[in-house]
């Protein structure tokens, strides 16, 4: 084949999906598999992963030569021993003659933008924002974890609706549909089941209890959307902090919001009020491109080649 031959991949931690293309950024081949997530005990199994979800697609593609160059952007590299640990096991691998492994969000802000500056605001089951300067500069914001951050997070939407219904028990709060909703979801009779089953469960179930938040915030219930108007303005605040933190732009400030939570149209217009409240002007627009094709980017940069937007 004439041309580099170019790998992307998306390790998030729920799924990972690899992307083979050409320099012109033509799609060859596409695989997914299960989550690209390092885990700090071992984080060669992220290059496990990786390495099987190429050798699938080439092998779909119908080419026999190796890659020229491949970045995986991949969910909890913000250690720099993981991140050095998976490229040394990607490039034993001989997945590719050329590696950069990066964290998701990077390749998510650089597809997000096209490699241009521009802010990502990203809100699942956890919360962070990444954005470039005009004149190169990355920074991050948020990301804490849920102990002592993930702010308008999935998680933070859960928790604090079950905290909510929880106080109008007690008459802390109004009455409001949440505890209902909550009791039924939780499949439990009873207030006294949340707390218990809250402590045994793992984050991302407490996150699923966000679309119970929000639905009744759309249904008009007050209590509920007190807390999703509390949460949108955490959110918000990634935005303006990292918009002072890389100053100067030359206009308006490019926002792109990524994530399951922000794909509720009652949250992300939440979100974009709280920043036209700004005294920064902020422009919420769609990607350019996905996180898989930020990825694909990066590796064309490991040859010196341009993927086309």
């Amino acid at each position: 084949m004439n041309g580099p031959i170019l790998v992307g991949v998306d390790g998030g931690g729920t799924r990972s999906t690899l992307v083979v293309a050409d320099a012109q950024g033509r799609e060859l081949a596409r695989a997914a598999g299960e989550a690209g997530l390092v885990d700090p005990r071992d984080p060669e199994r992220s290059a496990r992963i990786i390495a099987g979800l190429a050798r699938t697609a080439l092998e779909q593609a119908g080419l026999r030569e190796v890659p020229d160059a491949i970045c995986a952007g991949l969910a909890g590299v913000g250690n720099e021993a993981e991140r050095v640990a998976v490229h040394d096991a990607l490039q034993a691998s001989g997945v590719a003659r050329r590696v950069r492994v990066a964290s998701d969000g990077e390749i998510a802000l650089e597809g997000a933008f096209a490699g241009g500056p521009g802010i990502l605001l990203i809100a699942g089951t956890g919360s962070v924002a990444y954005g470039r300067a005009p004149d190169g500069r990355m920074e991050r914001c948020g990301g804490w974890g849920m102990i002592v951050g993930d702010e308008g997070s999935g998680f933070a939407l859960g928790r604090d609706g079950m905290k909510a219904a929880l106080c109008s028990v007690d008459g802390r709060e109004p009455r409001t549909v949440l505890l209902d909703a909550i009791l039924t979801a939780l499949d439990v009779d009873n207030p006294r089941e949340v707390p218990p089953w809250a402590g045994r469960v793992p984050k991302s179930e407490i996150a699923a209890l966000a679309r119970v938040v929000l639905d009744a915030a759309e249904q008009g219930d007050a209590v509920a959307r007190r807390v999703v108007e509390s949460a949108a303005g955490e959110l918000a605040r990634h935005v303006t902090a990292l918009a002072e933190r890389l100053t100067p732009w030359s206009g308006e400030v490019p926002v792109v919001l990524h994530g399951g939570v922000l794909r509720s149209p009652l949250y992300a217009s939440l979100v974009t009020r709280e920043l036209s409240g700004d005294a920064r002007a902020f422009r919420v627009q769609p990607p350019r491109m996905d996180a898989v094709h930020g990825a694909l980017r990066y590796a064309a940069a490991l040859v010196g080649e341009e993927v086309p937007v």
